[in-house]
């Protein structure tokens, strides 16, 4: 959602004391851990993708963030570098403003180093507070609305995500697109980035459940996706990279619209339509949106069309193709999700290695849809969002058959139920069970298949 800022009265300096205190986890904590009362772990907040346990295939879970500890030798020593360099560069800080003051210009290139030094070290909080000095001196020195302080507020943004303090991450995302539009204009390629980061934040914070209006964070999502592909096209033509991306981005942006048609009510509110036609004039955007299933649909036909007309490779229209169909299955219209697997499959089998192409891309079954990494928010709450960094996380390996509708059936947990996650892995066993997988597809058409084992890990 763009928020309306009032630039003179812009306080970068005050910067609010966080309690949020990054603290990664090194590795899955053991489920039952005694540690933990059951009545705090009994609520599941986020499900990840989960990644199939088969003969043959690595089974590997992005893991967060690792704690730097002693036992990591070359580490620590690449850490004490740091460390001495955060102390000459703050040191540097003192000489210039003990000379020239607190505002100094010779001030901005240490600390936009100082602050980039201290994200290297995870300390996010003392990064925070040296780009918030340079974007200051840059806004005195330089004038408020210049695109100089584009990098530092960049910057900036990432170290709050870091932290989860998703109340400055949005109104610095708004601030930050705020500049570039004003320095560009809409039409520049230069705002492409503009475009792209504050689209990506929209959907991010929905899928967080941050905000007042999670419907409106769809709808400006989908306006500057649209906008992009626009400018990329103009500038850059169909064939730019970043024109397939924005693709699969309007169809996540667009599934999340048909899956939680709850969120976009009250959209009709004179306060959201207000600001949203406001998004609307300063993109240029003919339509106001947010858009579901058609919207989807024709994103995943345009990248069909890309590939036939820019890539050339058989097995990537093949993909796109599956990836239609899939979008199909999903939404229940399984006649034409089974043409289009037998379209792809026929495709396939005109190639000298066909049977070889179509195993890869048929004999597993594959979580829907294919295009969303993040992890499921199973307790979206507008405004609210439980920061992962307060929750443990578990695994568990999950076994079930997929049928040819792509429907989850015979699901057994296999993992030891206790008391202490009874309420887990009922709420897991509950989520897997109304999921959709890609089914297994023989001669082109889709089939039952037994005993699939998917490992899931959870935060709780």
């Amino acid at each position: 959602m763009l928020q309306m800022i009032n630039i003179s009265s812009f306080k970068l300096l005050s910067i609010p004391v966080l309690s949020v205190i990054l603290n990664s986890v090194v590795c899955a904590q053991e489920q039952g851990n005694s540690a933990v009362e059951p009545e705090t772990r009994a609520r599941l907040y986020y499900l990840e993708k989960p990644v199939s346990v088969a003969p043959g295939l690595q089974t590997t879970l992005s893991l967060p963030p690792i704690r730097i500890t002693s036992e990591h030798e070359e580490l620590d020593s690449l850490f004490s570098d740091r460390d001495e360099n955060i102390e000459r560069y703050s040191l540097a800080v003192e000489r210039i403003e003990r000379a020239g003051g607190a505002w100094d210009s010779g001030l901005l290139e240490q600390l936009a180093t100082l602050g980039k030094l201290q994200q290297q070290q995870f300390n996010h909080l003392g990064a925070i507070e040296a780009y918030s000095r340079a974007i200051q001196i840059n806004r005195i020195t330089l004038g408020l609305h210049t695109p100089d302080q584009i990098p530092l507020l960049e910057n900036m943004i990432d170290s709050y995500v870091a932290i989860e303090n998703w109340e400055q991450a949005d109104l610095y995302s708004n601030y930050l697109f705020f500049i570039q539009h004003k320095a560009y204009g809409i039409n520049d390629p230069r705002v492409i980035p503009a475009i792209e980061r504050l689209a990506l934040w929209n959907i991010r914070a929905f899928n967080l459940g941050y905000g007042d209006q999670l419907g409106v964070r769809l709808s400006t999502a989908q306006m500057l996706l649209s906008a992009g592909l626009r400018i990329v096209a103009s500038h850059y033509g169909r064939q730019d990279e970043r024109f397939l991306q924005y693709l699969r981005d309007l169809a996540r942006s667009a599934y999340y619209v048909k899956m939680y048609p709850e969120y976009l009510a009250g959209m009709d509110q004179p306060e959201f339509r207000a600001k949203q036609e406001n998004l609307r004039q300063k993109l240029n955007s003919r339509t106001i949106y947010p858009r579901s299933f058609s919207l989807g649909e024709a994103a995943l036909m345009d990248i069909i069309k890309y590939y036939i007309e820019e890539d050339g490779s058989v097995f990537a229209i093949a993909e796109a193709i599956t990836h239609l169909a899939d979008w199909y299955l999903i939404f229940e219209r399984r006649a034409d999700a089974q043409e289009r697997y037998l379209q792809a499959w026929s495709l396939l089998s005109t190639e000298a290695n066909g049977d070889e192409l179509k195993k890869s891309l048929f004999s597993q079954v594959t979580p829907l849809p294919t295009f969303i990494e993040e992890p499921k928010n199973l307790e979206m709450r507008a405004a609210s969002p439980k920061a992962r960094s307060e929750l443990q996380y578990s695994i568990a390996d999950v076994s079930f058959t997929v049928s040819p509708t792509g429907a989850v059936r015979d699901l057994v947990v296999l993992a030891e139920e206790n008391e202490g996650n009874a309420n887990l892995f009922s709420r897991l066993r509950r989520s897997v069970r109304f999921s959709k997988f890609r089914p297994a597809i023989e001669n082109g058409r889709p089939v039952s298949s037994k005993g699939h084992i998917f490992r899931y890990r959870y935060w709780y």
